[in-house]
């Protein structure tokens, strides 16, 4: 990328072909601006990625009958 990056009045910058996405920024020392392609998880998330056992004991839950899920919405 090598286009001329303009802000507009609170400092917003438009970045094309990068609709929805997410990054980290952070302005490094001499004053240039580093964009990291980010992803965000929750932290039972990251527990969940992290632990077997917990993964284990959660898939012996959903697999037992006496749990249910209602799938309908509420608004």
């Amino acid at each position: 990328m090598k286009d001329i990056l303009e802000t507009d009045a609170p400092g917003r910058a438009v970045l094309c072909g990068h609709a929805n996405e997410l990054f980290l920024g952070r302005e490094n020392p001499d004053g240039s601006v580093l964009l990291q392609p980010a992803t965000v998880i929750s932290k039972a998330q990251a527990q969940y990625d992290s632990d077997p056992d917990l993964r284990a004991v959660l898939a012996a839950a959903t697999e037992s009958g006496t749990v249910s899920r209602d799938r309908r919405r509420t608004k």
